[in-house]
């Protein structure tokens, strides 16, 4: 409950909006904030970003800083399955 309940303030002032490591500004449904949220440390998950309209996969890691104290940094990058798998069936069209 208490995880629930935090959850739902990170929601409330992030608006489901994540930056990553290169300071990018990504947005994505409540639904898939909530398991990017839950997910565990060095796991990843492909999710649909509203923002870009791009399947992209999310890395979730924590890391310590020098004064004793951890944070927790998002490594996103664009899905190159998907866009290959255009780039193939275009190929195949065309011969």
């Amino acid at each position: 409950m208490i995880l629930k309940t935090l959850f739902s303030i990170a929601l409330f002032f992030t608006g489901g909006h994540v930056i990553d490591t290169k300071l990018g500004l990504h947005h994505y449904s409540d639904k898939d904030y909530e398991e990017i949220f839950y997910l565990k440390n060095k796991a990843s998950i492909s999710k649909n970003c509203v923002r870009h309209s791009e399947n992209e996969d999310i890395k979730k890691m924590r890391r310590s800083k020098t004064d004793g104290g951890s944070e927790t940094i998002y490594k996103i990058t664009k899905n190159e399955e998907k866009d290959s798998s255009k780039e193939t069936s275009v190929e195949k069209i065309s011969s």
